[in-house]
């Protein structure tokens, strides 16, 4: 968004000797960034205003006419190629002797065979590129041979960040950021100048009458008709503000539109009066075509907001008018509009059209909607001095249905202190506040501060927001950075989230399995090709999608979903879950929810055997988790099978302390094809654990042991027991062994067929030995094989030949 100097200077008396450039610095610290900064000089001399008295083009001469000018005292004759120009026009003219930046002393010429005297003024010579080759015509009262006061086209262009003014509709107009600059300067804000509003209510006058269909897409609709207008070049100043700012100058209604909207950041539209005689703002029908301002026909999208008379549309609200109420030449009758328009909606529309004006990006922004009047106002006092025969034909129509309350935040002097980082006085908040337009009273220790209405929309809500305000005045270069003093205090971890990290840490970390993360809801068709129906679950009221309303009761559904997945990357692969699950018959929101664990192991290949080597590895598994993270043993028992995914033969319930506390299973090979054909060909053994069953157990900590001095040796034995014959039992028999060389005994694999006789199986068991004060010698191994042999035979038990 561009800036000029020259116009700010209109509200707030800045130093004469302010660097622009130091200005736009400050500028950026404390409000926001500027881009760039411009100096626009116009050096010509001697240029004056000239009527136009007669044009003629020239025969053969494509684009250039002969005109006769009066240029004050005395007509002369000159050639131009500016089009457009017919005669009564006021045009800027540079008679003989005058000078223009890059053309120098202008003087007479020959051209197309004919004596030129002077040359018309275009925009481009003014350093006006907005208005380019055209001439820059003058309004008709203007009498020829006036000075043209050149200092008007030198000024200080700041160039502003849009992104960084998104949040600040005011600053999207010269009166807000001579706002800031006044609170900057520590200069007085000129009141804003308008026609007196009582000058605007003549109760003699009719009103407009104004429907809103929906106040929540128009809180504010503001309208004015005029008789006694004409279409005529605006006062020169004004022309050259808004090219200066990127706009071209039209006519003297359009520009009074503009030049309000860069001023007062608040969009206006000029209607032609004379076939609009009541205002409703509605939502487009469906598929509406609408004609706008620059000829194009369009559809209207799904909720576009138009304005009507009579239910028949003139505008497209807030992005451009319409054809067919365009002001022309013609226009003697004026209906001026002034409205606020919900962002959302304007943004919306003029996306889906592709179609953004300078209008809709400061709709888009959350304008105040108690400036549509104030508009009006001001437009009422800049029209009357250019057109004096301009006649109020009704009084100021307002439909205002829903007027926000005002925004009202308490701030505490010593909380804003601690969020600046330095003590900030009542007083010192009052000062910067006041001249931004808060209003600022004491209530006790705290300060009652009132937004004012251009802040308080999406802005200025809460009390961090005053602080900012606050705090960006006071300078952040000037908060000297300091450490937060703050009183620790020891939190002991909860038990649950201790185990888990455990629990990951030693699954991932030291035996390979990769975390995921399911959903923690089921899914409906993933639970109908599983062909399981959960029971009581609790259920959500805003689920985020369709058949997703039911908490999971069980990990298994999700570990499925990922298998499936995983299994066309990788060959081989263990997967876990850490997640909750909730049940609906629990007694109070902390017994709905528990935390599980869950245990996913894949190969391919369908024998036993594999599906037999993952279920020993799954349950090597949680029998290292439970020792090392739980200081515990858990037992497996044969168990019937309670969901789709258990095996009928090879499902087990795992307890530990006499409590149940988790599955272990194969997936069956029906459910396999249910879910994918080729699933079929690929073993999985699953496990589900509930953490929070066991949670209450002392955490296993490590216990460090000297590294021995002298070497140990591993010998393996291979006992021959009765298949029937639980592991559990065997264990226990052999944790009676003792021995002095013994240090460990682990079991290390089961062998059944082959040369192992039917009815029995293989178990391995190996014993680690050593002595603290020598080398083993060969007498010692012996030693020890012999002693664990007769306590296997004290048993009924024997080592396998």
């Amino acid at each position: 968004m561009l800036i000029s100097l020259n116009w700010i200077r209109d509200f707030i008396d800045l130093p004469a000797d302010l660097d622009p450039r130091t200005m736009a610095e400050r500028f950026t610290v404390t409000t926001a960034e500027v881009e760039g900064v411009e100096r626009i000089t116009c050096d010509a001399t001697g240029l004056v205003a000239a009527q136009v008295l007669r044009v003629q083009p020239i025969a053969g001469e494509a684009g250039l006419s002969a005109l006769r000018i009066n240029v004050g005292g005395r007509e002369l004759d000159s050639v131009t190629a500016a089009e457009g120009l017919k005669a009564g026009d006021r045009v800027i003219f540079a008679p003989p002797g005058a000078t223009l930046p890059g053309v120098g002393q202008v003087g007479e010429r020959q051209t197309a065979g004919r004596t030129s005297a002077g040359m018309v003024v275009p925009g481009d010579a003014l350093s006006l590129p907005t208005v380019g080759q055209r001439a820059l015509w003058l309004p008709p009262d203007t009498p020829p041979g006036t000075p043209i006061d050149m200092a008007m086209f030198n000024d200080w262009i700041i160039e502003i960040d849009n992104k960084s003014i998104t949040n600040r509709p005011d600053l999207w107009g010269h009166y807000g950021i001579a706002r800031e600059l006044a609170a900057i300067y520590g200069r007085p804000l000129t009141e804003y100048p308008v026609t007196a509003p009582a000058e605007l209510d003549d109760p003699s006058l009719p009103t407009i009458p104004i429907v809103i269909d929906d106040p929540a897409k128009c809180p504010r609709y503001s309208a004015l008709r005029f008789a006694g207008v004409r279409s005529q070049p605006a006062p020169l100043w004004m022309q050259v503000r808004l090219a200066h700012v990127g706009l071209r100058p039209i006519d003297v209604l359009v520009d009074l539109t503009n030049y309000i909207m860069c001023e007062l950041s608040q969009p206006m539209h000029a209607f032609d009066g004379r076939d609009i005689d009541r205002i409703e703002v509605a939502t487009a029908g469906p598929g509406e075509k609408f004609t706008t301002l620059d000829g194009v026909a369009r559809t209207m999208p799904e909720g576009a907001l138009m304005i009507q008379c009579n239910r028949r549309s003139v505008a497209l609200a807030g992005i451009m008018g319409g054809a067919d109420t365009e002001v022309t030449a013609q226009t003697d009758s004026l209906l001026l509009e002034s409205a606020n328009f919900e962002p959302a909606t304007i943004r919306r529309c003029a996306t889906t059209l592709g179609h953004r004006t300078d209008a809709s990006a400061r709709f888009e922004k959350s304008l105040d909607p108690h400036q549509t009047v104030l508009a009006i106002q001001r437009f009422v006092k800049l029209a009357r001095a250019s057109l004096p025969e301009l006649k109020l034909t009704s009084r100021v129509s307002d439909a205002f249905p829903c007027p926000p309350a005002p925004t009202v935040v308490e701030v505490s002097p010593d909380f804003a202190g601690r969020y600046v980082g330095r003590p900030v006085t009542a007083d010192q908040i009052r000062d910067i506040l006041t001249p931004l337009g808060f209003a600022v009273r004491s209530v006790g220790d705290r300060l009652s501060v009132t937004v004012p209405t251009f802040r308080a929309t999406k802005d200025i809500t809460i009390e961090a927001d005053v602080i900012e305000e606050v705090a960006r005045f006071i300078s952040y270069g000037s908060i000297e950075p300091v450490l937060p003093e703050v009183t620790v205090r020891y939190a002991e971890p909860a038990a649950i989230a201790q185990l888990e990290r455990r629990t990951l840490t030693l699954l991932c970390g030291g035996l390979s399995y990769a975390e995921i993360h399911r959903p923690i809801w089921f899914e409906t068709d993933w639970l109908r090709q599983l062909k399981h129906e959960p029971g009581p679950t609790v259920t959500l009221r805003n689920p985020v999608a369709a058949g997703a309303e039911r908490l999971r009761t069980t990990l298994v559904p999700g570990l499925l979903a990922a298998v499936d997945l995983n299994r066309h990357h990788f060959d081989r692969f263990e997967l876990l879950e850490v997640g909750s699950a909730f049940f609906a018959d629990g007694q109070g929101d902390a017994d709905r929810e528990h935390r599980h664990l869950g245990l996913a192991l894949v190969m391919p290949g369908r024998k036993p055997t594999h599906e037999d080597e993952l279920l020993r590895r799954l349950k090597t598994d949680l029998e290292t988790w439970a020792r090392q993270t739980l200081c515990a043993t858990l037992l497996f028992a044969a168990a019937s099978p309670q969901a789709p995914w258990e095996h009928p033969a090879k499902t087990a319930a795992v307890t530990s302390d006499g409590r149940s506390i988790g599955r272990l299973t194969v997936l069956p090979a029906a459910v396999k094809r249910g879910i994918d054909e080729h699933l079929a060909a690929w073993s999985i053994a699953l496990a589900e654990i509930d953490l929070s069953a066991v949670v209450d157990r002392p955490i296993a900590h490590r216990k460090l042991v000297p590294v021995p001095v002298y070497p140990q040796i591993d010998l393996d034995f291979s006992v021959l027991t009765d298949a029937a014959r639980r592991y559990e039992d065997l264990s226990r028999s052999l944790a009676r062994f003792d021995h002095d060389l013994l240090r460990r005994l682990a079991f290390v694999d089961s062998y059944e067929g082959g040369s192992v006789p039917a009815g029995q199986r293989s178990l391995t068991f190996r014993a680690t030995i050593g002595h603290d004060a020598r080398t083993l010698a060969e007498d010692d191994i012996q030693g020890f094989r012999a002693a664990f042999i007769r306590f296997l035979e004290q048993d009924q038990l024997r080592l396998r030949a």
